[in-house]
């Protein structure tokens, strides 16, 4: 891109149809005036305008062989981006709106969208990763950061924006949940504790289906877990369980049931008691007194996650930890209203 000063009678104007005006133009005639906006195209039009204007010096800039224009740029860097449940808008001002096509749970690559920045020939800004979204929510927009950009240039963005997709958006597809309770929890907690669950999980289109009060043996507790995986239940909550204990039943029944644990512990306050495992595809979680009712909690961190289908792991949760005190960072996280 090559920037020019024109003046009006002296330069052929005509030879630069197409650059840009770079800086605004007041025009003045017969006592009043107007003004040529900065972004507007030399042409035809323009030219008669300013023929009357005898020696006005006009600042352009015009690209130079292989430049992109920047309604190009924006949308291809956009459509490099977008993922599944993305739609993007068309360019606007040389800007491209990346914009959730469904409801659900953002995932957005942070990695990438620092890379493509630090090129410095584009500019991204981003919803936050796990923000749970609705139709139509802006997940991103998309700019070229001048008129015209390089196709080298372009070249680097599109190659810093590596597989798979930097933008998507998970649908919340988990539909049975159940809550499973030691037995030492009293039954007034348990009802207070379903209720709180329940809610919380209805924000995702999720159902409480059962709860289940169970002993501290880990054959029966196994048995159980295996029942709820085979009747379908997608999310298993589970109160009772200690952590920090390498034999707590719950985690035992866990192996003995032939699934794995994923984290124990987390990074996130309140819910550094937290644990998390799978059993076939079905998530476990290992609450706290905190998370079971209505306090925020790591458990509204994850849940959006567990309910999209998402892998929850030490990974996941070692990104959360950055902004893992809820207590200053959950809103800005989360477009639903906690209940």
């Amino acid at each position: 891109m090559i920037r020019r000063s024109l003046v009006v009678g002296s330069d052929d104007l005509a030879r630069f149809d197409g650059a840009i005006v770079c800086r605004d133009l007041t025009l003045g005639r017969n006592g009043a005036s107007r003004t040529i906006r900065r972004g507007t195209a030399v042409n035809e039009a323009l030219r008669h305008d300013l023929e009357s204007h005898q020696g006005l010096r006009v600042n352009v800039v015009c690209p130079e062989a292989g430049d992109v224009e920047q309604p190009d740029v924006s949308r291809l860097v956009a459509t490099a981006l977008a993922g599944d449940g993305v739609t993007n808008e068309l360019p606007h001002q040389g800007q491209v709106i990346v914009r959730a096509a469904r409801p659900g749970l953002a995932r957005v690559r942070g990695d990438v969208i620092r890379r493509v920045n630090a090129l410095e020939s584009l500019l991204v800004a981003s919803t936050l990763d796990g923000r749970v979204v609705e139709e139509g929510d802006t997940l991103a927009i998309v700019k070229g950061a001048r008129l015209w950009v390089s196709s080298a240039d372009l070249e680097r963005a599109l190659a810093a924006i590596d597989q798979p997709p930097a933008i998507r958006v998970a649908s919340f597809a988990a539909r049975r949940a159940a809550f499973v309770v030691g037995p030492r929890t009293r039954v007034g907690n348990i009802e207070s504790a379903t209720d709180n669950l329940g809610r919380a999980l209805a924000r995702f289109g999720t159902d409480l289906v059962i709860t289940k009060q169970t002993t501290d043996d880990p054959d029966t507790i196994a048995r159980v877990y295996l029942d709820l995986v085979a009747a379908g239940v997608q999310i298993i909550l589970i109160a009772g369980s200690i952590v920090l204990d390498p034999g707590d039943p719950f985690l035992v029944a866990l192996d003995l049931a032939g699934g794995r644990t994923t984290c124990l512990g987390a990074p996130i306050d309140p819910g550094t008691m937290f644990w998390v495992g799978y059993l076939q595809n079905t998530v476990l979680m290992g609450l706290a007194s905190c998370e079971m009712y209505g306090r925020l909690s790591v458990l509204d961190l994850i849940l959006p996650y567990a309910a999209a289908g998402e892998q929850v792991n030490s990974s996941l949760l070692a990104d959360l930890s950055y902004g893992g005190l809820l207590d200053q960072t959950f809103s800005s996280r989360q477009a639903l209203p906690s209940t």
